[in-house]
């Protein structure tokens, strides 16, 4: 099926999806004009771990280093199973309209291939800067997995290509099958807060064991509150890896979250 859509892209005279305007081949499906308007992420704007929204920072919320945040008070006094949670853009027009989009296509390569363009753009954009910013690099580069019978409706994971192209993009493994759903759970646009965390809370596993060595990129389409990164991340811990980062296209800034407990995190907890 990929060959059929690069074949698409071929014929048909490429056009940035924001202005429609025609751009060369060469380029991304963004022209600069319509990129420079994106609503690109800002690492002041939400917690690098959670993705929730910050205030002005207090003394015990930034770090040594530049005044940089090291988290909310929620992950700051709860832990996480994320080391840190790393997002392009804001959940803000455009992005709210081309990710709905690229989700609703008839699978990776349907008929929205504009849509589909730009997010493989967005996808690269988003590993190129993650691999400037550290030194770090995965083992794996793992998306977040559907339940089969939603797969089986929409017919595709939409998380998959953006992990493929992230994975592609910094030339590691992309694992699609190392996680797996066993819950069909309830949709979380619909819940809040605890509901969410309760809702995913053990729906996923690893389907099989990872060194203790194991460094892990686990890959999403929007980031909302963390619950389905935070619950997908405690299974690979479980599994054995020994850090897992997340990568968000996009995300909403969600409220702040208020520390729940006190101590490390603890998988399962």
């Amino acid at each position: 099926m990929e060959w059929l859509a690069r074949l698409f892209d071929e014929l048909v005279p490429p056009r940035c999806i924001g202005c429609d305007a025609a751009i060369a081949r060469t380029r991304p499906a963004i022209c600069a004009a319509c990129s420079g308007r994106l609503p690109w992420w800002r690492m002041v704007d939400g917690c690098p771990r959670c993705g929730s929204a910050l205030l002005r920072p207090t003394d015990s919320e930034t770090g040594a280093a530049g005044g940089r945040s090291e988290g909310c008070p929620g992950c700051l006094a709860n832990g996480s199973a994320l080391h840190v949670c790393r997002t392009l853009v804001r959940y803000e027009a455009p992005i709210d309209r081309w990710v709905p989009a690229f989700k609703d296509a008839a699978g990776p390569f349907g008929p929205a291939t504009p849509v589909r363009l730009a997010i493989e753009t967005l996808a690269d954009e988003l590993a190129r800067r993650v691999a400037g910013e550290t030194t770090q690099r995965p083992d794996l580069v793992v998306s977040i997995p559907l339940h089969p019978c939603r797969r089986r409706q929409r017919g595709f994971n939409h998380a998959d290509p953006i992990a493929k192209r992230i994975a592609r993009e910094l030339n590691r493994p992309f694992s699609p099958l190392l996680l797996e759903r066993i819950r069909d759970t309830q949709r979380q646009v619909s819940l809040v807060g605890q509901e969410r965390r309760a809702n995913v809370r053990g729906a996923f596993r690893s389907t099989t064991p990872l060194a203790a060595t194991t460094h892990v990129w686990l890959v999403d389409d929007v980031l909302t509150t963390g619950s389905t990164l935070e619950a997908a991340a405690e299974a690979l811990l479980e599994a054995g890896a020994f850090e897992v980062r997340a990568l968000t296209l996009a995300a909403t800034l969600p409220p702040r979250r208020a520390p729940r407990r006190k101590g490390p995190y603890s998988p399962g907890s």
